[in-house]
Order: structure tokens, then sequence, then C-alpha cells
């Protein structure tokens, strides 16, 4: 599977889950355009990676799977993971 699908179908389960709801709905649109438009050139993925940084993975702990999905996209990819203080949130 091409990485560029991949981050493409891994954006869209992202939107679905409510990962941006806290985005406003021009940038949720622009998240939209984004996945319908991208053309899955080599350096694609980098703009998904953009948009799953500005996710917010802490609201739920259900979330915390989508949140080491994305780190293990991000690794694959040769990105830094996302950075959350979940251990605090459970410990507190």
């Amino acid at each position: 599977m091409r990485p560029a699908l991949d981050a493409r179908t891994h954006t869209r389960r992202l939107l679905y889950q409510g990962i941006f709801s806290h985005l406003s709905d021009q940038e949720i649109s622009n998240i939209h355009h984004l996945i319908l438009s991208e053309d899955g050139g080599a350096n694609s993925h980098k703009k998904f990676i953009r948009v799953w940084r500005m996710g917010d993975y802490t609201s739920e702990f259900a979330r915390l799977q989508l949140l080491q999905e994305t780190n293990f996209l991000l690794q694959r990819f040769g990105e830094r993971m996302i950075e959350e203080d979940f251990l605090e949130t459970l410990i507190d």
C-alpha cells in the first residue's frame, strides 16, 4: 500500500472519530479538501502530518489508540511522534 494512501485513510479516520472537532469549520473543510484533492506525490504525506499534529487526542481515553496509530505512521515516515501527557492525566 502506498504511504500517501495510508496517510489519507488515517486522516479520514481521525476526522470521523472527532480528533479535529475542536478546529474551526474552515479548518475542517480544509482537511476534507486535502483528503479529496491530494495527488499522492512523493512528499504528500507531509501535508497530512501537519494536520495530524493539529488533532486533540486527549479528550477521551479511547482516542489513545488513535494517537498510537498516528505515532506508528509518523515513525514509519521518519517523523517525530506526537507527545501528549496521557500518563499524567491518568495518574491524577
